[in-house]
């Protein structure tokens, strides 16, 4: 029997705040192939990530905010494409954008438009030491992506609910990934651009210095 990909829409907003945004997502959607689980809990992103991931019976998944906007029909095929066809990868995330036409933040990735799919970097390197102004350019493998819409293999690895609000806590799962996957590629389709209103939501009372901090110890940065 065909086993349907989860999407999980990890929101602490009730269901019906959100009617534009779950019409606009079934309408994009073959319900055939793709099962909606979405969280409405009013506590932390963690907490609803890890309840959706907790619903999941598909191997791979979806997981997308619900400030997401402008899907279109087999948006989610063509993002979970790569991931089905090579097993390194363990996440991939849609171009996310600010506008049709203007490129979102992804964390500190600059985007490379000239390929379909990027899995490194640029990076400025500090080239001589007597010379702070003189920097080398090189480029190094993504291991962290925002969580805003990606797709990833669903494993025992879960977030970790020690993250107040949001903030961190998906850049805390990417990690963990990397430790159990040293091998682990991420992705970004660029065939697949959708808006990121990016709210912030749950980060602006001291969330996210206090998850900063946290991260921070946890991983001895």
């Amino acid at each position: 029997m065909f086993e349907k990909i989860d999407i999980i829409i990890p929101t602490n907003k009730p269901k019906n705040r959100l009617k534009k945004f779950f019409r606009e997502l079934t309408e994009s959607l073959d319900l055939s192939k793709f099962r909606i689980i979405s969280t409405h809990l009013d506590t932390s992103a963690a907490v609803n990530r890890n309840w959706g991931l907790h619903q999941a019976t598909s191997d791979v998944v979806i997981m997308i905010d619900d400030d997401i906007s402008g899907f279109y029909p087999g948006w989610a095929e063509e993002l979970i494409q790569p991931l089905l066809h090579q097993n390194t990868i363990v996440m991939i995330s849609a171009r996310l954008m600010r506008s049709k036409t203007k490129l979102g933040v992804m964390m500190n990735i600059i985007p490379d438009m000239t390929r379909h799919y990027q899995h490194k970097t640029l990076i400025y390197g500090q080239q001589n030491q007597t010379y702070v102004d003189e920097y080398e350019r090189r480029l190094i493998p993504i291991k962290a992506l925002p969580s805003a819409c990606i797709a990833f293999r669903k494993t025992e690895i879960r977030f970790d609910c020690a993250y107040r609000g949001a903030g961190f806590e998906d850049t805390d799962f990417c990690m963990q990934l990397n430790e159990k996957f040293t091998k682990a590629i991420y992705m970004i389709n660029n065939n697949v651009k959708l808006i990121h209103k990016n709210e912030m939501k749950n980060q602006l009372n001291g969330q996210l210095l206090h998850n900063q901090q946290y991260y921070l110890r946890k991983w001895g940065l």
